[in-house]
């Protein structure tokens, strides 16, 4: 049996809860943070509402706290693995702005690379032929949670353009080297460009209506859509491909994605790796980059 404790209790935290209790082979033993959050989500979760060093007795743990507070807590988490914490591998949610060297695996949460169908469309879009085309539009209602808007956030390129880029380079297989910004209706286009001097988009923005995220991506041959509205749904050169029947929780990457950073526990590669995370919030970060 592997144990995690979630330290956290918003939006992210309750989904790795869920995820977690949707998992065989995994024990949740607790969650905590803010009074307020953290309570209501043991009561719902059935689990402890228990403070950060008892969390860190977990041999995973998953660190989905406000931005302002990551780098904190992050510290609090590697001071328990020094003093002999049997933590084994941590997750931390994105944006990062700066990270302590933690001397176990530390991944990027970043659910949608796990999800079945976006995988599939990876694997399609790594068959390609040097896709000329990369694009991902992302809109969505203003986050009503947090100070969003406000400086220390940034706007919709910092949330959810930050936690969301992983994917966009996930298909263009290669780092970013510069991002120049324009406006757009309620948001930002981001200009990439790529280490091999291709360009990739990357459209954000806040706007009434339901969410909705769209990868696309072409080569001389033909074109792939990847959608998700809420769940994903894969088009290839026109074709709809029947997406598996699954939890949501399974078809968005919550579970994939705990079972990855189980894995990495015991010897997996980290991914993707926190440095990935800490690479995107310096190309995006609007106080350094914004035009």
């Amino acid at each position: 049996m592997t144990t995690i404790g979630i330290i956290g209790g918003g939006k992210a935290a309750t989904l790795h809860a869920d995820a977690a209790l949707q998992m065989r082979g995994v024990e949740l033993i607790g969650v905590g943070g803010r009074p307020g959050t953290a309570d209501r989500l043991a009561a719902s979760a059935a689990v402890p509402d228990l403070a950060l060093p008892a969390l860190c007795e977990a041999n995973l743990v998953v660190i989905a706290v406000p931005p302002p507070e990551v780098t904190t807590v992050a510290e609090l988490v590697a001071k328990q693995i020094l003093g002999g914490a049997p933590v084994r591998a941590v997750m931390i949610e994105p944006p990062l702005r700066s990270l302590p060297q933690l001397s176990v695996p530390t991944v990027l949460a970043a659910n949608l690379l796990h999800a079945p169908v976006v995988k599939q469309a990876l694997r399609a879009i790594g068959s390609m032929h040097t896709p000329h085309h990369l694009q991902l539009r992302v809109r969505q209602p203003k986050p009503t949670w947090g100070a969003h808007g406000t400086p220390a956030f940034g706007g919709p390129l910092h949330d959810p353009g930050i936690r969301l880029a992983s994917l966009l380079l996930a298909a263009a297989s290669e780092a970013a080297v510069h991002v120049e910004q324009i406006e757009i209706e309620g948001g930002v286009h981001a200009a990439i460009e790529l280490a091999s001097g291709r360009r990739a988009g990357l459209d954000v923005a806040w706007l009434e209506g339901s969410s909705r995220i769209e990868l696309e991506v072409a080569d001389d041959g033909g074109v792939i859509l990847l959608t998700l509205d809420p769940l994903p749904r894969l088009e290839i050169d026109g074709r709809q491909l029947e997406p598996p029947d699954l939890h949501p929780l399974d078809a968005l990457g919550f579970v994939g994605q705990l079972d990855r950073l189980r894995r990495t526990a015991d010897g997996a590669e980290p991914w993707p790796s926190v440095a990935t995370g800490l690479a995107i919030e310096a190309l995006l970060d609007p106080q350094s980059s914004a035009r």
